[in-house]
């Protein structure tokens, strides 16, 4: 099908395109299943020049949107493609309900890339922090304050904590997506053990309450002392106390058995109590990411 975006002054076209076209492939990230992309072609040779990709799943949080990627070859970026691209993706987006666009991928704050989105009239909506903080002092200081909870009735009957190879992927998929978002079919094969950077089975901890899936910690390792914290994430039921404790603690666990001393890990602004948390524990924060969004007008 062929976008009517012809742009003859600027000498190329907007189109759409299959995901697992080639040239699609070598200018955007993966997107996953069901994404919709465009390509940017040049006119007289019929070159692929840029490209632009809308998740075909909506960030959970208000207000709702794609994720997009736009990349633009070198030699023809200030000529309005990205900008034509971006035109493009707002109207299908909002086709579908969309309100607002986000960057698919993080960038660093300060960058060149952060600056590129922010010429096509993107701007911060959450910065990201990623951290570094040793286990060493999991034990002492949790173990004691979980005794405590247990002693005075705070910790459910009926809940439980297993590694990630047991617990239901479907469930645990499910509360990822409602709690952080994500793609789900990229979240199952994690799960699942089918991805590259899957979620390691037996230091990732999941919490059962009546058997339900409420809470989980999932992380893969990328080094023999590191392991790297992809999701914390606790259902409204169950935040702000014993939950979370339990689950750090037995993520701790499971990780100092195969011999990791250190959790490298995210935030976004509204976990300050991690924040606070990870500076208690003697943590540091090593990088700092911008998540980017631009509101769709009309």
């Amino acid at each position: 099908m062929h976008v009517n975006f012809d742009l003859a002054r600027s000498g190329f076209s907007i189109e759409s395109c299959d995901a697992s076209d080639r040239a699609i492939r070598m200018l955007l990230p993966p997107l996953g299943r069901g994404a919709t992309c465009l390509a940017a072609v040049e006119g007289e040779h019929g070159l692929v020049v840029g490209a632009a990709g809308l998740t075909a799943e909506f960030r959970g949080q208000d207000p709702v949107g794609p994720g997009v990627a736009i990349h633009v070859i070198s030699p023809c970026r200030r000529r309005g493609v990205g900008s034509a691209l971006l035109v493009a993706l707002e109207g299908l987006a909002q086709s579908r309900g969309g309100r607002a666009l986000y960057a698919s991928q993080r960038v660093d704050a300060d960058s060149g890339d952060a600056e590129d989105w922010r010429r096509l009239g993107f701007s911060p909506c959450a910065r990201v922090e990623t951290h570094s903080l040793p286990l060493q002092q999991f034990e002492p200081r949790l173990g004691p304050l979980l005794e405590r909870m247990v002693s005075r009735g705070r910790v459910p009957e009926d809940a439980r904590i297993v590694p990630l190879h047991v617990a239901d992927a479907d469930q645990v998929v499910g509360l990822h997506v409602r709690c952080l978002g994500g793609e789900s079919e990229v979240l199952a094969a994690r799960v699942r053990g089918e991805a590259p950077d899957a979620f390691h089975p037996r230091y990732s901890r999941v919490l059962l309450l009546g058997g339900r899936v409420v809470g989980c910690i999932l992380a893969h390792r990328v080094s023999r002392d590191v392991a790297a914290v992809d999701a914390n994430c606790v259902a409204e039921e169950v935040r702000g106390g014993w939950a979370n404790i339990w689950l750090k603690l037995e993520a701790t666990r499971g990780a100092q058995s195969l011999g990791v001393k250190r959790f490298e890990f995210t935030t976004f602004d509204q976990y300050a109590d991690t924040r606070s948390f990870t500076a208690r524990m003697g943590g540091v924060t090593t990088r700092t990411m911008l998540l980017m969004r631009k509101m769709i007008q009309g």
